[in-house]
């Protein structure tokens, strides 16, 4: 199951962005699960709360870089049109795919389409998280008076990852399985 998973993830993107897609999925959820367990009081002491915090940091610091790699590789392939039609007043293409989803139907992966879309937003909500966790991490540093802002600015932005990353996730496999068992009953 998995290799047909990751072949079929290969229909529509290379290697590099598969791989760096996983990477950064797997490391968004490890920072939702582990979130509960950080306390910024913790981050001078040699405890588990201290590690996980740490961790929390580290890993947040690793997904600012990953997301900028992940956005320039979208821009480089398909260009800002592509994922981002709407703020071009450009609705076609997602008109078109809402008729398909309409008809019970999957749509195809298009320029400015809804899957593409989606991702556009997903990796503007991974860089709007992840960068407002680093500077909230900066102005605590610097013991500045708006890092208590900061962090709540960092955790009302998370909900929008976390329910991208649901969704998304249950929508690619919903996706998977439907065209796997569409193509089985139709081969």
């Amino acid at each position: 199951m998995l290799r047909k998973f990751w072949n079929y993830l290969g229909e529509s993107q290379s290697y590099f962005f598969r791989a760096l897609h996983i990477i950064i999925a797997i490391m968004i959820l490890s920072q939702i699960i582990n979130s509960n367990a950080t306390e910024r009081e913790s981050l001078s002491e040699l405890s588990f709360v201290g590690v996980v915090t740490w961790f929390h940091i580290i890993s947040g610091i690793a997904l600012i870089g990953l997301g900028f790699i992940m956005s320039a590789w979208m821009l480089s392939q398909r260009g800002l049109r592509y994922y981002f039609a709407w703020t071009y007043f450009d609705f076609r293409a997602l008109r078109a795919d809402f008729l398909t989803l309409s008809r019970l139907q999957l749509p195809e992966a298009q320029a400015g389409g809804l899957a593409a879309s989606i991702q556009g937003l997903g990796v503007l909500a991974l860089l709007a998280v992840a960068l407002s966790g680093g500077v909230w991490f900066m102005a605590d540093l610097l013991q500045l008076p708006q890092a208590n802002t900061l962090i709540h600015l960092h955790k009302f932005l998370t909900t929008f990852i976390e329910a991208y990353i649901y969704c998304h996730g249950a929508m690619g496999l919903l996706h998977f399985l439907l065209t796997k068992v569409f193509s089985r009953s139709h081969a």
